[in-house]
């Protein structure tokens, strides 16, 4: 072989497969072929017969005439048509078409060095068809994952609201308890004023008393409104607020519930004067179904029982812990106790939504975490919050 042959093999071999874009693949291979075979004219067509099957040209424009039948073969043939010889490559998708002036001699040279490469660029075919696909599924999965994003987003909300609502039933019970005491209060305080008059007894002493402890008592009131208030709250902003007081807070309004079951809440604060800003009554919340979680989780057997809630703080998180002595979580499903739909309580109507949705609260929302052991006589569940929000 001559050189000049090997260099015009050479750089046809070299113009396959530098592109994954098929039309760039195939402009370059058919530019090449072009120039190395010195051909009058060259392009790229459709397998369909129409005037507008040429998808890539370069030359002199000649409209080749043949049976398209022969494509089929996918075997490279030639042709001669007056003072033309025409060369067609099928492909696996379209087929080249070269056009030579004065070449008959040249035939068979030409349809041999043209057909010797087109497995390979019938593979460069494959894998820029191989990338587009692999676009087009990357395009459809990315859109798949937004669109279950959002789902699992909208889900979240959904469970969230879910939550609060269970939550809500259980708070008329908790304002009931809280309001019994202080408006009985009331009452007492009211009826003996009354009476002190009926009797000609009032003194305004004893009424300055009576008064102040009535206030007393509306205040208490007025108080207990704005918790539960504030904790159906939709409020999609950080807030600045101390960590202890929404702790008290939240202790508070379960207070009366843990009182009717024998449980004593006992708080140890060590950071009393830690000023966080995050969501405020995503965290209130969070707390309210772990403390509410562990009011369930006691029997009546138990001695002593209690709850203990202790905050501590390091560098960079601020820890906040609630251990109690309920007699801790099944081995078999301690590891579950943050799926969805999972519960331990089925036979107190648990919904098993309560501790995942803490756990979307804290991991994801206020961008900390929430994990559990057994220790002792009892679970613990520890809340780790990073004392500087991050985006």
């Amino acid at each position: 072989m001559h050189d000049k042959e090997k260099n015009i093999e050479f750089e046809c071999l070299s113009s396959i497969g530098n592109s994954f874009e098929l039309e760039s693949m195939i402009s370059e291979v058919m530019i090449t072929y072009y120039r190395q075979t010195k051909a009058m004219y060259a392009c790229y067509c459709t397998d369909k017969e129409s005037d507008d099957n040429v998808l890539i040209s370069i030359g002199i424009a000649y409209k080749a005439e043949f049976d398209r039948k022969k494509l089929q073969d996918k075997e490279c043939f030639s042709y001669k048509e007056n003072a033309y010889l025409v060369v067609i490559l099928p492909l696996k998708v379209g087929y080249l078409n070269f056009v030579y002036e004065d070449r008959d001699s040249d035939a068979e040279y030409l349809t041999l060095l043209i057909s010797k490469f087109q497995r390979k660029i019938n593979f460069a075919i494959s894998a820029c068809m191989g990338v587009l696909e692999l676009e087009e599924f990357n395009r459809e999965l990315e859109s798949k994952v937004q669109k279950s994003v959002k789902k699992i987003s909208e889900h979240e909300k959904l469970l969230l609201v879910r939550s609060k609502s269970v939550v809500m039933g259980e708070m008329m019970e908790m304002i009931a308890h809280q309001w019994k005491q202080p408006v009985t209060t009331i009452g007492m305080i009211s009826n003996n004023v009354t009476l002190n008059i009926l009797l000609d007894e009032l003194n305004q002493d004893t009424l300055q008393e009576d008064l102040e402890g009535i206030n007393k008592q509306v205040k208490y009131l007025s108080e207990t409104i704005d918790d539960f208030r504030n904790f159906f709250k939709n409020n999609k902003q950080e807030e600045e607020f101390i960590l202890n007081d929404v702790i008290k807070s939240s202790m508070s309004l379960l207070e009366k519930q843990f009182e009717k079951v024998n449980v004593k809440m006992v708080l140890k604060n060590s950071c009393p004067d830690l000023v966080l800003t995050t969501f405020k009554n995503e965290l209130i919340q969070a707390l309210i179904n772990i403390i509410s979680n562990a009011k369930e989780a006691f029997s009546d057997a138990i001695q002593n029982k209690y709850l203990k809630i202790s905050c501590n703080k390091d560098e960079n998180n601020v820890y906040i812990t609630l251990s109690d002595n309920a007699g801790g979580i099944a081995k078999d499903a301690i590891n579950k106790v943050f799926e969805p739909y999972f519960s331990t309580k089925k036979q107190k109507n648990g919904t098993g939504i309560g501790l995942y949705l803490c756990k979307i609260i804290i991991c994801e929302h206020l961008k900390g975490n929430l994990e559990v052991e057994n220790i002792n006589d009892g679970a613990t569940f520890k809340i780790t919050l990073p004392l500087t929000l991050k985006d």
